[in-house]
């Protein structure tokens, strides 16, 4: 696999190499193949008690997902495409907003108002033409870079440029990477195991699509790059010490079932699951596009 480090460096910089990677992608110049598309969807999942249930319209397009906690609904939210326009509101809470979005013609959001979040933020997003997110800043501040991989994987997300809890007691500025590995499992529903935190949105957004595209297959690890220098309140260039790994759970149809976080301390990049911890689950439910 291709790996394509980008150089701690001022957002300036940042800017124009995703910028750079972007162009050069829509030009054709970088090797490609053709990657495989999702045949199933999500219908429903849950975690920790919340159970979120889509429903889509005929073109594909989600129309609404209703939340609820323990059996108690709390929030609807209704999907109403106007051309390029997406706007997000709760049908359960007087029609409140939640988001506003300009869509590509992917249907993939590229400018993002986020009102959900205090001083509703304005996120900027970037995509390769295979439709995978490789840039996401909020307010003009650069929080993830993505990088994929020649399979159509997301072999890294990135962490740049802001000030990043590493530890219980240090705070540091700087970059940490999250590396994956697969399973040669094909993800037949696109589920987003790899998704990003610090794009600062819920998960059920990544679910519907509208952050790009999933995996091609489906995720087997995740390790973290960048470690704390307590000493110096930094982030030091070496891999973390714990390792997250998911027990291969599809079924007949290469359809996630559950989505099992396993953790333990390791010092090599290799999993031994009857060590490890539980420590995260997400339960999916899928349908047939």
């Amino acid at each position: 696999m291709k790996k394509y480090l980008f150089a701690l460096m001022a957002a300036a910089a940042i800017l124009v190499v995703a910028c750079n990677k972007d162009e050069k992608q829509k030009e054709g110049d970088e090797d490609s193949k053709a990657l495989a598309q999702p045949t199933y969807r999500i219908k429903s999942y849950s975690h920790s008690g919340d159970v979120f249930d889509y429903s889509y319209n005929a073109d594909g397009t989600v129309k609404e997902i209703s939340m609820s906690y323990e059996g108690k609904p709390y929030t609807k939210a209704v999907f109403t495409y106007e051309g390029n326009k997406l706007t997000i509101k709760d049908e359960l809470n007087e029609n409140g907003l939640l988001f506003e979005m300009t869509l590509d013609a992917n249907k993939h959001a590229t400018t993002i108002k986020n009102y959900m979040k205090d001083n509703a933020p304005t996120y900027n997003v970037k995509y390769d033409k295979n439709g995978f997110l490789v840039y996401l800043d909020v307010n003009g501040t650069v929080t993830t870079l993505q990088n994929i991989d020649e399979d159509g994987n997301v072999e890294y997300w990135t962490r740049v440029g802001i000030a990043d809890k590493v530890s219980d007691d240090v705070d540091a500025a700087g970059w940490r990477k999250k590396f994956h590995t697969y399973y040669p499992n094909a993800n037949a529903a696109g589920i987003h195991s790899e998704w990003d935190e610090d794009a600062q949105v819920k998960r059920w957004v990544y679910e519907t699509g509208l952050l790009g595209r999933a995996s091609v297959n489906v995720m087997k690890t995740a390790w973290w790059w960048g470690v704390a220098d307590k000493d110096n309140g930094v982030v030091k260039d070496e891999w973390a010490a714990k390792l997250a790994y998911y027990p291969l759970n599809v079924d007949a149809n290469n359809c996630i079932k559950t989505e099992l976080k396993l953790y333990d301390k390791k010092e090599v990049y290799e999993a031994t699951p009857d060590q490890m911890a539980e420590d995260d689950k997400y339960v999916f439910v899928c349908e047939k596009i």
